[in-house]
């Protein structure tokens, strides 16, 4: 479906799947992702793995309510991260708790599929991120994905959320009535690596998605040259990455 169309839809039913949390009011939900390096050679039989031992399970999850999301991506243009695979909680317990469970419960009794996803790729990076801005956990997401990897000062990086807020967040909010994209979103670091923050858009194609950021980044530069130099001196460096989603539910 367009997004303009769903967009109609999900008004019409009194639905708002995007901006659904104020800067200020706390994480509406916390993102477990494992970003997996894979030889290329091997990355297939991760997609073989997760397909036929994991998707059934993360499905079943989400609709029994135990999960508010999952969805595993497949590496186009980016850094040295061939595979992630994400679920979504609304607490961090239960991210933590999430993790733990739904892998004992797939491969407790099969451990042969266990060894197989080991082989596999031979390393992952973990991050827990938090929510508070963008899209609301479950909303329908295009086929492809932008992440923006950011490096911020710790010291700094609040400050950082609240110009987002002001300056890019409603750019994003338009783009999605105007049905240009699918989603975004704009997550804290709460565990793992050197990453603060991570910005999402998706959309229909990866055209779309780089057009998007590109044009929000030369609006700001434009209408808020102040805060968009002040956004760009406290995250000063950033790596891309462009992501075909694979599987998602809901």
């Amino acid at each position: 479906m367009h997004y303009k169309k769903k967009l109609l839809t999900l008004l019409s039913f009194g639905f708002l799947p995007f901006a659904v949390c104020a800067q200020d009011s706390g994480p509406a939900s916390f993102n477990y992702v494992t970003y997996y390096v894979c030889d290329v050679a091997t990355q297939g039989n991760m997609d073989n793995v997760v397909e036929t031992n994991e998707k059934p399970v993360f499905d079943k999850w989400v609709e029994e309510g135990k999960l508010m999301a999952w969805g595993y991506l497949s590496h186009f243009t980016g850094g040295r991260w061939r595979r992630a695979q994400y679920h979504v909680s609304p607490t961090m317990d239960g991210a933590l708790r999430a993790q733990s469970e739904i892998f004992q419960e797939i491969y407790a009794d099969n451990r042969e599929g266990g060894q197989a996803r080991a082989e596999a790729c031979e390393a992952h990076d973990d991050y827990i991120w938090a929510q508070s801005q963008g899209s609301a956990p479950g909303t329908e997401r295009g086929d492809v994905s932008l992440s923006v990897y950011h490096g911020c000062a710790i010291a700094d990086q609040d400050r950082a959320d609240e110009i987002f807020a002001e300056i890019y967040a409603p750019q994003f909010d338009e783009m999605i009535e105007d049905g240009r994209i699918g989603s975004w979103g704009w997550q804290s670091h709460v565990l793992g690596g050197q990453f603060r923050r991570l910005q999402t858009v998706t959309g229909e194609d990866f055209a779309a998605v780089n057009a998007a950021r590109i044009e929000t980044m030369q609006t700001a530069n434009q209408e808020h040259p102040e805060l968009a130099r002040e956004f760009s001196q406290i995250c000063n460096s950033h790596v891309d990455y462009l992501w075909d989603i694979v599987h998602e539910a809901p």
